[in-house]
């Protein structure tokens, strides 16, 4: 019996453990059997008769009910809900005051269990929201897949090209690390809504929790070191067939370009690829060769001023290029671009710098550099004509020594651009500290390399000692370039801020005059280079984060960033203002653009050196300027290098 009974407690437990173990469900289960146990036990008192008359008064039951089934359930219930009720009971029955005592004691643990459900249902749920486990059921929204330092830069740009956004973010972080990050990095300040979950960007069910059916653009970042879970996403999206509406514009980030081609093969053609080792080397390398040149990349991706945009203008079909630079007076034409059939697919195609007579046809659309859209089209053009300069025409100066200063994973596709932009025999120094063990592989095989116009030397020493330039004759070099060094330890720009004081140091008295740029991390720390004699600064996060959110807006930009950072293509170039017109003399915009167009060019701007090397694009077409020997014309040519 005793066995039997100690059986039957050891059972009534593990069952209430496993309801509290299932919360909402568990739980909500057991307040039901407990209610209706209780309300059972006290109907029994009337229903059967256990009180007298006189009880029954005491109790509280009028006399004017016949004590059936709903009035003993409410006598139950009442009683169970109702501890004042003993205040009515005096002069009870004592079996009647147990049988009250008895309900209250069992209303108590109701309510204990009542409040427990109420409390872990709420906790549960809070824990679920922390969690990022609840579903997204947004509609017209960009969905952000994985976390790394360039998503701040996204966020800012999407908030600059569309205000109010909503954006989804599907990274493996707990919801508190990415809330703190953005808190810092003051991203809350953006006009935008921004929706976290926690989750694996390459699972399909994670990814139809953050409603990626609906959303317009997807936007994958790299993750890890190997671009694994960039592939793994990739190959998930360009499989999928089933999208209930417009397929989203699709782009991915790959980190290192020796997984460009995989990543090629995952996406099927589905995806704009942009691989960030190869953009940012694409710029620091013409940054390199043109100084002054990152001022028109920043502003171009910055959305800050003059960005590139495309538009189909029905007024300029059958309209040579030449005659629209008149025509559109707010926007600088720059190319063009179309649809063609692909691989059984229509893909989007750009061509930068056509010829001048080149009559834009009705299904294509123009590329233009401008602060907005739309642009303005008007029907007539100025009569007046800039006269052509004497002197012969600009060509890019390949600087022909070049010292590389740090280590940075990219270094081979650095050297692999400035060997396809460089001339025969250009000599390039690489100074940096000891290699780590796990990396002098990679230094071997960089060392064995074969760059037909490049020779290379390498050149061991801590760059922040001054003993790491003896023997080294700075002034020999016409371009200096300091990378994100990714060996040592601490902070990337720190050791860079280092490097650039000791050669501020130096330019006393080797008086340094080599083209100087530099690679960053953070946009904040650019005040700090400030007066050290950096001429270019490359904010790598921020180029690469403003080809991603501008072409999962506009996939058209796709076609058009490779052109214009591919060798051996068109370029935008600074060159001397006496490559077109005679000095010290006042000339329009216009006039310049008629300039540039007689050797096949395109002015987009120009560099005013009175003005501290200002940057002006898509100028003012009713200002007049008088040029001078130190001013530069920014134009779009073709690579020709001397």
């Amino acid at each position: 019996m005793f066995r039997t009974l100690k059986e039957l407690r050891a059972r009534v437990r593990y069952l209430i453990d496993r309801a509290f173990a299932r919360e909402f469900a568990g739980q909500l289960l057991l307040f039901m059997v407990l209610v209706v146990t209780v309300t059972l036990i006290g109907m029994t008192a009337v229903f059967f008769g256990l009180f007298s008359e006189e009880n029954a008064a005491i109790s509280g039951i009028p006399h004017n009910i016949d004590r059936g089934f709903w009035d003993s359930m409410w006598w139950s219930v009442n009683q169970v809900l109702r501890l004042r009720g003993f205040e009515r009971m005096y002069g009870a029955s004592g079996v009647l005051l147990t049988y009250a005592f008895f309900l209250s004691i069992m209303g108590l643990v109701v309510f204990s269990v009542l409040i427990s459900l109420i409390n872990n249902t709420m906790r549960s749920r809070i824990e679920t929201l922390r969690r990022g486990e609840t579903p997204v059921l947004e509609r017209d929204h960009v969905l952000l897949l994985g976390w790394n330092n360039k998503v701040f830069s996204v966020l800012r740009q999407l908030a600059c090209l569309q205000p109010g956004i909503k954006v989804v973010i599907l990274a493996p972080l707990e919801i508190k690390t990415m809330q703190e990050e953005l808190r810092v990095m003051g991203i809350q300040r953006e006009r935008m809504t921004i929706i976290l979950r926690s989750g694996i960007t390459s699972n399909r069910s994670e990814l139809e929790r953050v409603a990626l059916d609906y959303a317009t653009s997807v936007i994958i970042l790299s993750t890890d070191a190997d671009d694994s879970e960039s592939i793994k996403s990739m190959v998930l999206l360009s499989a999928k067939d089933d999208w209930p509406g417009k397929v989203p514009t699709l782009t991915s980030e790959i980190a290192h370009e020796r997984n460009f081609e995989l990543a090629n093969i995952a996406s099927q053609g589905r995806l704009q690829i942009v691989s960030s080792s190869k953009v940012i080397s694409k710029v620091i390398v013409q940054a390199i060769r043109n100084p002054g040149l990152t001022s028109i990349y920043n502003e171009l991706f910055s959305h800050g001023g003059n960005s590139i945009y495309v538009q189909q203008v029905p007024e300029c079909t059958d309209v040579a290029i030449e005659d629209i630079a008149y025509r559109i007076t707010d926007a600088i034409p720059i190319g063009i671009t179309w649809k063609k059939q692909q691989d059984g697919k229509m893909r989007y195609a750009a061509a930068l710098n056509p010829e001048p007579d080149y009559e834009i046809a009705a299904d294509e659309k123009l590329v233009l550099i401008a602060r907005h859209l739309p642009v303005h089209y008007v029907a007539f053009e100025t009569g007046y004509r800039a006269p052509l300069a004497h002197k012969g025409g600009g060509q890019t100066r390949v600087p022909q020594r070049v010292l590389l200063i740090g280590w940075t994973d990219m270094i081979h596709d650095i050297l692999r651009e400035l060997n396809a932009h460089a001339l025969q025999g250009t000599e390039i120094s690489i100074l940096c500290g000891e290699a780590p063990e796990e990396d002098c592989r990679r230094v071997e095989r960089l060392q064995q390399a074969v760059f037909e116009n490049l020779s290379l030397e390498f050149i061991e020493g801590d760059a922040a000692d001054a003993a790491a330039y003896t023997g080294i004759d700075l002034s020999s070099y016409q371009s200096i370039a300091v990378f994100a060094d990714d060996w040592g330890e601490g902070d990337v720009d720190t050791r860079t801020l280092r490097i650039l004081l000791r050669l501020s140091d130096l330019r006393k008295y080797d008086k340094l005059l080599a083209h100087t740029v530099v690679e960053l991390m953070d946009e904040a720390n650019r005040d700090l280079i400030a007066g050290l004699g950096v001429d270019d600064v490359v904010i790598s996060p921020i180029v690469v984060s403003a080809q991603l959110a501008q072409i999962a807006q506009q996939e058209v930009l796709g076609p058009i960033y490779r052109e214009l950072l591919s060798a051996g293509g068109v370029e935008i170039s600074l060159r001397p203002a006496s490559d077109y017109v005679a000095l010290d003399t006042e000339y329009r915009f216009e006039d310049l653009i008629y300039a540039v167009q007689q050797k096949l060019e395109i002015a987009l701007g120009l560099r005013l050196a009175r003005h501290n090397g200002k940057v002006l694009l898509n100028p003012p077409r009713n200002i007049s300027w008088r040029l001078t020997e130190d001013d530069e014309v920014i134009v779009l040519a073709q690579q020709i290098y001397q």
